[in-house]
């Protein structure tokens, strides 16, 4: 709808650009845009516009943290329980990784954040498992530091696998870099954010959030942008350093929701969160004839990444990732 819009007015106003649409799909698994710009898209773009449905409207021009997406898979030697010694277990290398990792968060600098989920443990305790699998987020302020603690974090996985006796393997799933910040693209987003504004809410759309157990409604306020970096990741952040992003929130669901609940699944059938579309359209099209318009956000693009060669952290060979690894 947005990509639409800002289309139809380029055309009525005889304002010179060109409309790209990506459908972007698994952002939520940090892959879809990282391996899509390892592809080859996004360089066709001149600046680009994204937005994500929230509690909140606002812009915020800092993005989030880098991270790494990471598996250490082990592999050992199966054996009965009762006979565990002719075995090896792949899920004592898993223990002993996460173990150590527990060790080495207080080595790392304050910003990072490490989180583990065993993906594969073995399938019953009287038999000893000859495979194993974890899978780690690594976060950090850049991609100095995330590269950094993950090597470290892979020499506590090579250190389990030789304590129990395991062969070790790990690949990156996925990796993103944090925003490269654009102050003249967050300007132009920001100013027809506040011209359109986000949705009023009806009587209907709080009645509606109430049964859902959500009795605070809905915040209409723009927010000013926290002004420092964020510790979430997003994808979209790579596209940052192949053309400069302008990127906003727009109010959808009630104050309160938690994030990533089925909740908030619920709330986009809700009215409230299609009059919210309907609002990021007009912000869409309102800050695509103004960047047409106004060259700026490019040039502070050019400045900013003057010397940067993008890689994309993932390999040229590596199958997109369809399932959670």
């Amino acid at each position: 709808m947005g990509a639409v819009a800002a289309a139809k007015v380029l055309e009525s106003t005889g304002t010179p650009g060109k409309i790209i649409y990506y459908g972007c799909p698994a952002e939520e698994t940090l892959a879809g845009k990282v391996y899509m710009a390892r592809d080859g898209a996004f360089r066709d773009l001149d600046v680009c516009l994204a937005w994500h449905p929230g509690s909140s409207s606002g812009v915020n021009n800092f993005g989030g943290s880098s991270l790494d997406s990471v598996v250490y898979e082990f592999f050992g030697r199966t054996a009965h329980g009762a006979w565990a010694h002719r075995g090896r277990s792949a899920l004592d290398g898993v223990m002993l990784t996460d173990i150590a990792a527990n060790y080495l968060r207080e080595h790392v600098p304050e910003n990072v954040r490490i989180h583990s989920v065993i993906r594969d443990g073995g399938d019953a305790p009287n038999v000893v498992p000859a495979y194993a699998k974890i899978w780690y987020f690594v976060r950090g302020k850049d991609r100095e530091q995330v590269d950094e603690v993950r090597e470290r974090l892979t020499a506590c996985a090579r250190g389990a696998a030789r304590a129990t006796d395991t062969k070790m393997k790990w690949s990156r799933i996925t990796a993103v870099y944090p925003r490269l910040p654009n102050k003249a693209m967050c300007g132009i987003v920001r100013k027809n954010l506040n011209l359109f504004g986000p949705p009023k809410p009806t009587e209907a759309d709080v009645k509606h959030a109430e049964s859902l157990g959500y009795k605070k409604g809905f915040n209409t306020k723009i927010g000013k942008g926290s002004g420092s970096q964020g510790r979430g990741s997003t994808d979209e952040d790579n596209v940052s350093w192949l053309a400069p992003l302008g990127r906003f929130e727009m109010v959808c669901y009630a104050k309160g929701t938690p994030g990533h609940h089925r909740d908030m699944a619920a709330q986009a059938a809700l009215p409230f969160a299609e009059r919210a579309v309907r609002q990021t359209a007009k912000v869409f099209a309102g800050s695509a004839v103004d960047l047409c318009r106004d060259p700026e956000a490019r040039a502070e693009f050019e400045k900013r990444s003057e010397g940067f060669t993008y890689d994309p952290l993932v390999r040229k060979n590596q199958k997109v990732p369809v399932d959670p690894p």
